[in-house]
C-alpha cells in the first residue's frame, strides 16, 4: 500500500515537472538501472524522442517510454503480436492502413517488413508523430476521423490514456468537432498487387470505420481489429458487430488475443501462419 502511494505521488509530480527536466530526471533514472534508454525534449512542451542508442521513436505523453524498456524495435515488435501481425504473409508491394495510429509504431513495423504505409489519426500531437516516426517528418497522416459516411462529428479527445473517440465516452474533458471520412473515398488501393492490411483500432466506432470501408475489404487480405470494451459510456465490446460485417465481406477469424479484444481476419482461402 504505501509503495503504491509513493508510486502514485511520483508519477503525479513527474507530469506536472516541465518536459526538459522531466527528460533529465528519467535519464538520471535509467543510468542507475543501466538502462540504455536515453529521453531528449524534440518540442519544448510537447513531444519527446526516445533513443535506445541503435533505434528511436518520437512521443508525446509522458510514461509511454516505458513500453520501449526492452528497445525501440522490441517495444514495435510487442504491440505488432499483439495484432497478430506475425502470422500474415506480406508480399512485394504490400501496405498496412493504420486506422487509429497514435504515434505511428506500426509505420515502423512496415518499413521494417519493406511495406508501405497509410495512417489515420484525429490527435493532432500523436499524428505529428506519426508524421515524425513514419514519415520522415512529412506532414502525410490523414489527420481526420473515420465513419461510415463524410460528415462532421464530436471528437472525444483522451489522448493520455489513448481512449479519443468520435463515441461519447461520458469522461472526456475536450470535446471539439472534427471532419470524419468514409475510409473508401479516402484510400487509393489500385497501386498495391501485394499484401493489403487493414487495421482498426477506433475506440469503439469499429463498426462504422468497417461499414464505411466495404470496397476496401473487397481489396484487403487480411483485417487486424481492436474490439474490446471500450464503446461509450457502458464500455461495450464491438466484437459482435465488426465480426458480422468481416464475416459478410468474406473474412474467416484466425487469431484472437482475448485480454485486448484483438483479432486477426484472413480473406477466406488465405494462408495465415500458426499461432505461437
Amino acid at each position: 500500500m504505501r509503495m503504491t502511494f509513493f508510486r502514485n505521488l511520483e508519477e503525479a509530480i513527474s507530469l506536472k515537472l516541465p518536459l526538459g527536466v522531466y527528460c533529465k530526471l528519467a535519464n538520471v533514472r535509467n543510468r542507475i538501472r543501466k538502462k540504455k534508454q536515453h529521453l531528449t525534449p524534440f518540442r519544448a512542451h510537447s513531444i519527446y524522442k526516445v533513443e535506445d542508442g541503435t533505434d528511436h521513436i518520437y512521443i508525446c505523453r509522458r510514461r509511454r517510454h516505458n513500453r520501449y524498456k526492452r528497445g525501440v524495435v522490441a517495444g514495435v515488435a510487442e504491440l505488432a503480436k499483439t495484432y497478430h501481425l506475425q502470422l500474415i504473409t506480406i508480399q512485394p508491394k504490400s501496405v498496412i492502413i493504420d486506422c487509429g495510429a497514435i504515434v505511428g509504431e506500426l509505420g515502423l513495423w512496415a518499413r521494417q517488413n519493406g511495406m508501405d504505409y497509410i495512417a489515420f489519426e484525429p490527435e493532432n500531437l500523436e499524428a505529428d508523430c506519426v508524421d515524425l516516426n513514419a514519415f520522415d517528418g512529412a506532414a502525410q497522416t490523414h489527420r481526420k476521423a473515420l465513419w461510415h459516411s463524410d460528415t462532421t462529428l464530436t471528437f472525444y479527445s483522451k489522448p493520455d490514456t489513448a481512449d479519443s473517440s468520435v463515441i461519447d465516452m461520458g469522461d472526456s474533458g475536450v470535446t471539439t468537432s472534427i471532419d470524419a471520412v468514409a475510409l473508401d473515398g479516402a484510400v487509393d488501393l489500385s497501386i498495391y498487387d501485394g499484401t493489403i492490411v487493414l487495421k482498426v483500432e477506433a475506440e469503439g466506432a469499429e463498426p462504422e470505420v468497417l461499414a464505411g470501408a466495404k470496397e476496401t475489404l473487397l481489396k484487403a487480405h487480411y483485417v487486424v481489429i481492436d474490439c474490446g470494451y471500450e464503446r461509450g459510456v457502458e464500455k461495450r465490446h464491438t466484437f459482435v458487430e465488426s465480426h458480422s460485417i468481416l464475416s459478410a465481406a468474406g473474412f474467416d477469424l484466425k487469431a484472437a488475443f482475448l485480454r485486448e479484444g484483438r483479432m486477426l481476419y484472413a480473406k477466406k482461402g488465405l494462408p495465415c501462419g500458426q499461432v505461437s
